[in-house]
């Protein structure tokens, strides 16, 4: 295969997102937009991997080179400013708000368009409107013009056949090319697309691979999209979902088989939760949840930077946050691990066997040894050595015949009485 250069057009202000952040650095399933392309084109193993970036932003730490483009002057402009870079006999350039495109349909572009100047990857929409349409040459799989949207005349926007913005040249071609293109079009800019006519159309199986994200709608839509992947991929490989379409899972989490997911889960980035767990319901495992065999994460508790050892037990209503759980624990209900001080965060450690008792606090830092207690109700600032109970709240006082010192309403003979009212004929008088 030939050596290929990849350019990724990141220059764009993203306007339609209506917001100050970066367009390509906005989240699909817990990366950055810009890390589901570079995931994609390392698939087809290139030279290099080249981001055109504003001046105003920097992605160097995705790619292997950046250049800037001084003005948004349209996607030719764009590329032109990279060629200082590229070295490679081809040229792969794909946008930088693609974060569902895969490898494989890289790599097909790259092997249907050996042999061609140009080529271009393209799919069919039923509702394609916003994207630039692509003219074939009669029955052939050959371009013979690319209109955008703006530009296009109404029997032009009926065409399905889109263009993705991904293309194969070959790097001789498109350096002498390019100098022909003008901007002679609604939008005034130099559009890459003007140097296609002739290219080989490649299009790709599954249109959702070329969907791009220019609002928050579609943003939105690309983090269903990647989710759905996502969670189909984990019960692939044994894990169960009740209700994937309440499941959310960003990638970079690993989940063992035979692990029972409950709906309303969310489990974030780079967390590692071993086999024959039970999560859920509405549990949140956030970054760094890592769990070892048959550990049980219920309804309503949130999880952050904690390793939490096998057959631990973690009913409900609580935070565990910064922690070191050993082996056959159980947390009781509305247990917090209090891990921040207003400036720093520290370590729980508790060891195997402890039991902590309902509705204790844990403040960090602090080590429960391992076959401790604490007892319920317990605010905990002092380690608890192994076999002792730490117990850490005020002796009960009960104070006789109180209850006539409060004010109270029978709400029963309140309900009867309004029903009576209500029920009461009205007076003929």
């Amino acid at each position: 295969m030939s050596e290929i250069d990849v350019v990724i057009l990141a220059a764009g202000k993203g306007s339609r997102m209506k917001d100050n952040f970066p367009k390509p650095l906005h989240e699909v399933a817990g990366l950055p937009i810009l890390e589901w392309v570079c995931r994609a084109v390392r698939k087809i193993e290139p030279h290099k991997i080249i981001a055109v970036q504003s001046a105003s932003e920097d992605f160097a730490s995705y790619v292997d080179e950046t250049v800037v483009q001084a003005q948004q002057l349209g996607s030719a402009d764009a590329l032109q400013a990279a060629f200082s870079k590229v070295d490679a006999e081809k040229i792969l350039v794909i946008n930088g708000d693609m974060p569902l495109v895969t490898g494989d349909v890289l790599a097909d572009l790259v092997a249907k368009g050996e042999g061609f100047d140009a080529a271009v990857l393209t799919t069919s929409l039923k509702h394609p409107f916003g994207y630039g349409r692509i003219i074939p040459v009669g029955q052939r799989n050959v371009v013979e013009q690319i209109v955008e949207e703006k530009d296009a005349t109404d029997d032009q926007r009926q065409i399905q056949l889109i263009n993705s913005g991904i293309y194969l040249f070959r790097t001789e071609y498109i350096k002498r090319t390019i100098s022909q293109v003008t901007a002679n079009n609604a939008q005034k800019e130099f559009y890459l697309t003007d140097a296609l006519p002739g290219a080989r159309i490649v299009q790709a199986d599954d249109w959702r691979d070329l969907l791009g994200v220019n609002d928050q709608k579609q943003l939105a839509d690309a983090n269903q999209v990647a989710r759905k992947r996502i969670n189909e991929q984990l019960m692939a490989n044994g894990v169960s979902m009740i209700d994937p379409q309440s499941t959310y899972i960003d990638a970079n989490v690993v989940v063992g088989a035979g692990t029972v997911i409950k709906p309303g889960t969310v489990i974030e980035r780079d967390s590692v939760i071993g086999a024959d767990n039970e999560i859920g319901p509405y549990a949140h495992l956030r970054e760094n949840t890592v769990t070892g065999t048959d550990v049980h994460i219920g309804n309503f508790v949130e999880t952050k930077n904690a390793e939490i050892g096998a057959h631990t037990h973690i009913g409900h209503l609580t935070y565990v946050g910064d922690a070191r759980i050993g082996e056959s624990v159980n947390i009781g209900a509305g247990t917090i691990f209090v891990n921040y001080d207003g400036k720093n965060k520290h370590i729980t450690k508790v060891g195997d066997h402890a039991f902590i008792g309902s509705n204790t606090k844990l403040i960090a830092p602090v080590d429960i040894a391992r076959e401790a207690i604490t007892a319920a109700g317990s605010t905990i600032t002092a380690d608890v050595a192994e076999h002792a109970m730490g117990i850490a709240r005020q002796r009960q006082t009960n104070k006789p015949e109180f209850w006539d010192r409060l004010p109270h309403e029978d709400f029963a003979q309140t309900y009867r009485e309004k029903k009576r009212q209500e029920n009461q004929a009205p007076d003929e008088s």
